[in-house]
């Protein structure tokens, strides 16, 4: 069968027949002191018999970024990945069996010697390792077809049939979804079998071409990309918000019902500016006495940027009888007895506003 080569694969971990798409590594479970196991070899790697040959130079790789990607896109992740027995989580579709659980991958990290990871066990399957009935463990990775580095990790199995011995304990072998050359019809249909799961898990129509299947693993990935992304985000929310009990600085804060009754005042009296309120403050004030007709330009323009500043300066200043005479224009003016033509009131005045008696006179005669 002649297939499109994509631009990505998926490398499945399975102990059965090679074919053209998928790739998996199986490495010996043997634990390092503190619990962890070696999953994929640093550098470059392939399998035995060759594979991968869909990769440019015909090997996988794998070095510090590409495994601290592999690690974030696992700790990105809501649930667990799961490590079952014999890849039967990619084979339930099609035998109809159990897919058990022998362990949880729990943590991963980067060393010099490659991708390793620390395994929840469940107890069945720490009998089997024990007792040496489950030697090996595999993983199942989509890779990019042009550099060979594994794009994520999509699980993990315990098997018995490694493809690749010598390399720190490290076995790897390869399946892949499209045959080369089955050497047996067998192998043929099983790998066509592999590929409709393949397509089945990506939610793809049952005819998806081979770029569509590409094209849904690298959104599978960017969406992996995306959550995590938005985990950080709100990790750095949560972060910069107040622990409950925590002490909180009350000088940078000011009470919500001190602001809320800010800013009612502000729009009433803004209010009252546009409704006239104004122009009304200014006369009556003029009329009894309490603004000078000299001071109206200023207290007008005051009014229009704070109208609660006018309206206190106002309020603050006291009537005066000659000025609200001379504001009403009904009155005749008292006698000056003064050099610069002055009443006693008109000097009170001038004393009020801060000018000396010659200022208030020059200000009266304009």
């Amino acid at each position: 069968m002649e297939t499109k080569r994509n631009a990505s694969s998926l490398a499945v971990l399975s102990s059965t027949k090679p074919a053209d798409e998928v790739g998996f590594a199986a490495l010996s479970l043997q634990p390092t002191a503190d619990g962890w196991y070696q999953l994929l070899p640093a550098g470059h790697f392939k399998a035995v018999d060759g594979r991968p040959f869909d990769v440019t130079g015909g090997q996988w790789f794998l070095d510090e970024p590409t495994a601290l990607s592999l690690i974030a896109d696992l700790k990105s992740r809501v649930n667990p990945t799961v490590i079952d027995y014999e890849h039967q989580t990619l084979l339930a579709d099609q035998n109809g069996q159990p897919a058990p659980a022998s362990g949880w991958i729990k943590d991963a990290q980067w060393r010099e010697s490659g991708l390793w990871i620390k395994a929840d066990w469940t107890a069945r399957a720490s009998e089997y390792i024990k007792g040496g009935e489950y030697c090996y463990l595999s993983a199942v990775f989509p890779y990019d077809k042009q550099t060979g580095k594994p794009l994520s990790l999509h699980s993990a199995a315990l098997v018995n049939r490694p493809g690749l011995d010598g390399l720190n304990g490290v076995a790897l072998r390869s399946l892949h979804i499209h045959p080369i050359q089955p050497a047996h019809p067998d192998q043929q249909e099983e790998s066509l079998m592999d590929r409709k799961l393949l397509i089945k898990q990506l939610g793809l129509a049952d005819d998806a071409t081979d770029e569509q299947i590409t094209a849904a693993l690298k959104e599978a990935v960017a969406d992996q990309a995306a959550l995590k992304a938005s985990q950080a985000e709100l990790t750095a929310l949560k972060a910069a918000t107040p622990a409950a009990g925590a002490s909180v600085d009350l000088s940078k804060y000011v009470p919500i019902q001190v602001v809320t009754d800010m800013q009612s005042e502000l729009a009433a009296l803004s209010a009252q500016v546009q409704t006239g309120g104004l122009d009304k403050l200014i006369d009556d004030a003029k009329a009894d006495g309490r603004l000078l007709p000299s001071m109206e330009s200023w207290a007008r323009d005051l009014g229009k940027v704070n109208f609660a500043a006018l309206k206190t300066f106002i309020d603050k200043a006291k009537p005066m009888t000659a000025l609200k005479g001379q504001q009403a224009g009904t009155e005749t003016p008292p006698p000056k007895n003064d050099k610069h033509g002055l009443t006693a009131e008109e000097l009170e005045a001038a004393a009020l506003t801060g000018r000396t008696p010659k200022e208030y006179a020059a200000l009266k005669a304009q």
